[in-house]
């Protein structure tokens, strides 16, 4: 469905003028809102619910005074409210009980720096998200009571302040885009390792290039509002943080480098993908840096480079790492394995229809184009059609990688999946790959123990 919603948006603007929407701005950004709320939040019960306004089109931030009882003065973003609410809840729970496993039930010795990379990611991804999700659990609730109870947390005429909920949202906000990300780190890893013949470069280089990631991801969020007046020490601090935050990034993208340096490399659909991960998240990244820059980004600020960049890192380097894991992992989950030819058809229909999709962003972006603005001037038209056209070619790549999973879950022709259908067995970095495929109830009578061996070269 959020797929969908983003071809809308872009049907809209693939030409100057009223398209499919009949010049009705609002619902263009319901449509961005509810795009935004299921991508990022994986929920489908508020966004399009509402009185006569339509849905609520605050867009993902639901900033104040636009998300107001004034603005909006039916029941959409209250229902956006509750269920954001409830998708925090869920989150919180989940955090919580993926740090209680790692830290309590892990196997007899195996301690934490024996842990594979990705059992790292989760606890440094859930710390962070545990803690910002409070602070985003008290800024909707002030939105809320400001709406219904006539508060005045965002009233500036009556003591409030619009800018405090800005600081809240984003000090969620941020941390919350590392969140897809620093798993999708311990996902390549794996896959990086395995299709290269060699373990990953530098695992406690990793290790501690992902914490610092969760670490300083935490401790930047004011590099979203540097168009709020800030002053100038604070407006560097935030972008030198926000510049440091590279550092560990660049850790974790030459350690994958390295480790396929002089690696036997095999390019199955799970290696396309997780390489297609780090070079999409690589131009994410530096367009970051571009705009980590408070000057410049005075100008770039809710311009179409600050969409292109955010998707490249997230649309494109979390996703692709999805695609790759679910590859790589769905032999052990369903037993099958996957049909190899249509998965990499899948990879290369989906990257040649991301890329002209996002790419011709940054060029309306430098050029001023505007978010949240269903029309524009002509000046424009070229790069959206490109844009709009490159969104098609995506949606034929996402409906391959629906027959893919289509194929793959049933019993039909593709023939079942070996324990470790990857031949790792020799080495295997994972106990996944010891068991048969899927798994058994109850795999093992005892916890299997980890035992460290060292061969002595005479």
């Amino acid at each position: 469905m959020g797929t969908c919603f983003s071809v809308l948006i872009r049907m809209e603007l693939a030409r100057p003028g009223d398209q499919i929407l009949g010049g009705n701005h609002q619902l263009y950004n319901v449509l961005i809102t509810a795009h935004a709320f299921l991508m990022i939040f994986f929920m489908v019960m508020p966004a399009m619910i509402g009185g006569s306004e339509v849905g609520s089109g605050t867009g993902w931030t639901v900033y104040p005074p636009l998300s107001g009882i004034t603005s909006h003065s039916g029941g959409a973003v209250d229902s956006a409210i509750s269920s954001l609410h409830l998708s925090g809840v869920s989150s919180i729970l989940g955090s919580i009980n993926f740090i209680t496993t790692i830290s309590n039930m892990r196997g007899p010795g195996m301690t934490m720096h024996r842990s594979p990379l990705f059992v790292w990611s989760v606890p440094v991804t859930a710390f962070p998200l545990l803690l910002s999700l409070l602070v985003l659990a008290g800024a909707i609730t002030m939105l809320l009571t400001d709406r219904n109870f006539n508060t005045t947390f965002s009233d500036p005429v009556r003591g409030g302040d619009p800018i405090l909920y800005q600081h809240l949202f984003r000090f969620f906000g941020h941390p919350e885009v590392y969140i897809p990300i620093l798993p999708a780190s311990g996902i390549i890893s794996h896959i990086v390792s395995t299709f290269s013949g060699k373990p990953v470069f530098g695992y406690l280089g990793m290790v501690y290039a992902m914490i610092s990631t969760g670490v300083l991801g935490s401790l930047v969020w004011a590099h979203h509002m540097f168009t709020v007046g800030l002053d100038v020490d604070t407006r560097a601090y935030f972008t030198a943080a926000t510049m440091i935050i590279a550092v560990s990034t660049g850790i974790k993208i030459f350690s994958w480098i390295a480790a396929m340096w002089g690696g036997s490399i095999q390019y199955k659909t799970p290696m396309l993908f997780a390489v297609g991960s780090i070079f999409l998240f690589t131009i994410g990244g530096l367009t970051g840096i571009v705009t980590a820059n408070s000057g410049l980004d005075i100008a770039l600020h809710d311009t179409y480079y600050a969409v292109a960049h955010f998707h490249y890192v997230l649309s494109m380097g979390a996703v692709f790492a999805i695609f790759a894991g679910f590859h790589y992992w769905v032999g052990k989950i369903f037993g099958r394995t996957y049909p190899e030819t249509l998965g990499q058809i899948h990879f290369w229909i989906t990257s040649f229809g991301v890329n002209p999709t996002l790419f011709p962003m940054h060029f309306l972006g430098l050029s001023g184009m505007p978010l949240r603005i269903p029309d524009y001037p002509d000046a424009y038209a070229g790069w959206n059609a490109l844009s709009s056209f490159g969104s098609y070619i995506s949606v034929v790549g996402i409906r391959r990688f629906f027959v893919v999973v289509t194929i793959t879950s049933s019993s039909g022709n593709n023939k079942r999946c070996a324990p470790s259908p990857w031949a790792v067995e020799q080495n295997p970095t994972t106990l996944e790959w010891m068991v048969q495929s899927p798994p058994a109830y109850h795999t093992f009578g005892e916890l299997p123990a980890i035992k460290e061996t060292k061969s002595y070269v005479k």
